[in-house]
């Protein structure tokens, strides 16, 4: 059946947008027309109305086109609508200057984990996120921690069909993943140990908002030599409160 609701030059340009990327950050017309197998007419004139509401901008000596700083404010403003944002950063401000590691604070899009917020420690040798980045949620802590939460067949939707073996530490076997869900649903809290990045460990908790539900996460990432065992115990502890600390902030009982 038609989906009447949808706007096919709507739908077109949310694509084009799409065609940019952290690794293609600039395209030409026709690179555009042949990903979105459109023709250059079509592109040309939706890419136009972009252009001038400043959604896409243009090189005027390569020609090629580039998202536009319109997107800033968009952005800027979607960040800070989110209430749990503008609860957090105390308490991740608190929680970095005690343990003296990179703190985030993550929510679930679909099938990826995207980081909202952050605060860096300052130590020399340390892990670096971009706010806005994005990753499948099986992938990290941050997102195992939420999807964990989530429905035995919901769970399913957020495995590939074989999960790739990253490092020596990675769970390929779904039965074993799924199984480690259990667990750290049961202990309310989980561990990245070299999973995902060899050298890097990470603790993170789950962010209850005010239906019970857990569509956020707080989270801890460090260099594997500092994030030694008893280290990650301490760190258990006091993820674990902040982010019991961030759920009561916005509204959650238990």
């Amino acid at each position: 059946m038609k989906d009447i609701t949808r706007v096919q030059s709507i739908d077109r340009a949310v694509a084009i947008l799409e065609c940019f990327s952290e690794e293609k950050k600039e395209l030409k017309l026709t690179e555009i027309s042949e990903r979105l197998g459109l023709n250059k007419s079509t592109v040309h004139g939706i890419i136009s109305t972009l252009k001038y509401h400043g959604f896409i901008s243009q090189d005027e000596e390569t020609q090629k086109y580039k998202l536009g700083i319109r997107f800033i404010g968009f952005g800027d403003l979607v960040v800070n609508s989110l209430n749990i944002r503008n609860v957090a950063v105390p308490v991740i401000n608190e929680v970095c200057d005690k343990i003296e590691e990179t703190v985030h604070v993550a929510m679930l899009d679909g099938t990826d984990v995207v980081w909202i917020e952050k605060r860096e420690c300052n130590k020399s040798i340390k892990t670096s996120t971009t706010i806005g980045a994005r990753l499948p949620a099986y992938t990290t802590a941050d997102g195992k921690i939420i999807i964990c939460y989530q429905s035995k067949d919901r769970i399913k939707t957020y495995l590939p069909k074989r999960i790739p073996k990253h490092t020596k530490n990675t769970v390929t076997n779904k039965g074993e993943f799924i199984k480690k869900l259990e667990e750290m649903k049961k202990n309310g809290y989980t561990i990245d140990n070299e999973e995902y990045v060899e050298g890097i460990k990470c603790v993170a908790a789950p962010i209850f908002d005010h239906d019970g539900k857990v569509r956020f996460s707080l989270s801890t990432t460090g260099p594997a030599f500092r994030m030694k065992d008893e280290r990650v115990k301490e760190i258990i502890v006091i993820i674990k409160e902040a982010a019991n600390e961030i759920s009561r902030r916005i509204g959650y009982k238990e």
